[in-house]
């Protein structure tokens, strides 16, 4: 099964037509050589915005462009499935260059998505009449009662009804995901956001495990039935790059001469060559199988150059690319049909499968994380208070708190306590104007004691009301910043890799905003894990089984006094 991922409806038109094409004829001869009936589509599309960045109206109109344009490429809903062409509508993730996507709410979404199309996949031999359909979530109608497959997290505790159970494995399914690289193919913002999102799917979500015969290593993603945890179905997982060329001639001009025009010759020389072995009789007395063989353009190619091997999917079919994008006509405007003449996406897709990069050898001295440029602060009028914050200990909390698709946003300091007051009124006010201009949803808040500690949490969630007084808040951990220059660690992260149900709970009536929840099997909780109230005067820290974490003061009783509350927001594009 193959996922393509993509943040806008028509970026599968004008990028990945010489891959999907070539998959889609790859599935359909193997389907033939195996003499299956079974008319399972094998390429699946999730659009994860409906492009509605102009006018909201757009956002209907391009959904049914994606439906015609994957209808001409060769991807359609089958008997089996009608998640082949799914486009989203979330107003988290929003079309426009200065929306910010969360890779958690990203790598959800992705979950969530094979979790409903992978029993899809699923042998026949399995889905026999005469067998039990519980684990199809399309299964018969007439059938009152269906078993849907949960995401098994591969960083709880089995519970202890599983404990000792051999699983019974239903079955393996290869699933290959698709998107752009980190370059985005054409820069968007959108897309980079949506490279970040599989690549934190791949380290928070899957198992990645080291092949014993090779090198690289294998992401493993499984599923359970609800009534029981024996029956999984295990997925390996890989994901596949589009190569981006930043080099504007090469992607609209040069790559005629370096890719085209060799491969004519070439083409040609083959032909003579044919002719002259027809010519001497090579067809007549030669051996069986023996003619010389015309090399095609179009086709899947495994090139490796050093230590550097990707694949190269190639088409000559110019006119369903235009067809395919002549179906988006709300966006086909003099420029876009330019680039579908000219674009080497139009012909060539080079794909790099990049799940082995994931992991990071702890004695790797190219450690991404230590390779990332100083946090960019906003700057503040020379009235406004200094942060709370040093450079040294933002950048330590962009590597142990944040997640990577938040690593290159610039920080904005929401609030200051010092500098905006001790109003709760007030405080809603800022943030609720904060994250309706920017929606933003994730924050970071620092508190100073009295005693010259600096604790915190990160949320994944903005600390607004919302219709409850309660937000899952599935992202969000506390740390505590070591001020003392001798101490080694800078930041003491709790909860990061901990997936209990983490709840931020913001209750105006209180005057409260806390960080806390958990299951109680799991763990005692003596309180919340961060707690300020009393219009941030005094506040609370105690063990949180949502956290696994210790009470964030040194003060016994995990009460202490409040000198200075600051929120960090995250920026992408200009603020007004």
């Amino acid at each position: 099964m193959w996922l393509l991922i993509t943040a806008h409806p028509d970026d599968e038109s004008m990028f990945f037509i010489p891959a999907l094409r070539n998959l889609i004829n790859l599935s359909s001869s193997n389907q033939k050589d195996t003499k299956s009936d079974n008319n399972t589509n094998n390429i699946q599309l999730l659009c994860l915005s409906n492009g509605d960045y102009r006018y909201v109206s757009d956002g209907p109109i391009r959904t049914k462009e994606t439906y015609k344009a994957c209808s001409i490429i060769g991807i359609q809903n089958d008997n089996r499935t009608s998640t082949a062409v799914t486009v989203l509508n979330n107003d988290r993730m929003k079309d426009g260059p200065n929306e910010v996507w969360s890779s958690d709410l990203i790598a959800n979404t992705i979950l969530e998505h094979i979790r409903q199309a992978a029993p899809s996949m699923l042998d026949d031999s399995i889905a026999k009449p005469d067998k039990k359909h519980d684990y199809i979530l399309y299964g018969p109608k007439e059938k009152k009662i269906q078993q849907s497959w949960c995401y098994m997290d591969h960083k709880k505790t089995q519970s202890s009804n599983t404990k000792g159970k051999q699983p019974n494995m239903v079955q393996t399914i290869d699933i290959n995901l698709l998107t752009f690289d980190k370059g985005g193919v054409s820069n968007h913002p959108n897309h980079i956001d949506v490279f970040k999102g599989v690549q934190y799917f791949l380290n928070e979500k899957c198992i990645v495990e080291a092949c014993k015969s090779s090198k690289q290593h294998i992401a493993k993603l499984r599923l359970y039935t609800e009534k029981s945890n024996n029956n999984i179905i295990e997925l390996n997982v890989s994901v596949h790059t589009l190569r981006t060329i930043s080099n504007p001639l090469q992607k609209y001009f040069l790559w005629i001469f370096v890719d085209i025009i060799p491969f004519l010759f070439i083409w040609l020389f083959q032909i003579v060559v044919y002719l002259v072995y027809f010519l001497l009789g090579g067809l007549l007395w030669g051996k069986k199988g023996s003619s010389p063989q015309i090399q095609q353009f179009s086709g899947i190619r495994s090139i490796a150059s050093g230590e550097d091997s990707h694949q190269q999917c190639r088409i000559m079919d110019p006119i369903l690319v235009w067809k395919a994008m002549a179906a988006h006509y709300s966006q086909f405007v003099w420029y876009r049909r330019l680039s579908v003449m000219f674009s080497r996406y139009t012909y060539i897709n080079d794909l790099e499968k990049i799940n082995h990069i994931f992991i990071q050898d702890d004695d790797d001295e190219d450690d991404s994380i230590t390779s990332l440029p100083p946090v960019v602060a906003i700057k503040e009028d020379e009235s406004s208070p200094e942060f709370l914050l040093s450079l040294l200990q933002m950048n330590a909390l962009r590597e142990g708190v944040l997640p990577t698709g938040l690593h290159h946003r610039p920080w904005k300091r929401i609030y200051s306590l010092i500098r905006d007051g001790d109003s709760f009124v007030a405080f809603r006010k800022q943030l609720e104007d904060w994250h309706g201009s920017q929606r933003h949803q994730s924050s970071i808040l620092v508190v100073k004691t009295t005693t010259e500690e600096l604790i915190g949490g990160y949320a994944s969630i903005p600390f607004v009301p919302l219709k409850s007084s309660l937000g899952s808040a599935a992202g969000s951990c506390l740390f505590r910043l070591n001020t003392k220059e001798d101490t080694g660690n800078i930041v003491e992260v709790y909860g990061k890799s901990y997936t209990a149900t983490k709840k931020i709970v913001f209750d105006a009536t209180r005057c409260m905003i806390a960080f806390g929840g958990g299951d109680e099997s799991e763990g005692v909780d003596e309180g919340f894990g961060l707690c300020l109230d009393d219009n941030f005067a005094r506040g609370t820290t105690a063990r949180c089984s949502a956290f696994q974490n210790d009470p964030l003061v040194s003060n016994q009783d995990g009460i202490f006094d409040v000198l200075d509350v600051e929120i960090y927001g995250f920026v992408f594009g200009s603020i007004g």
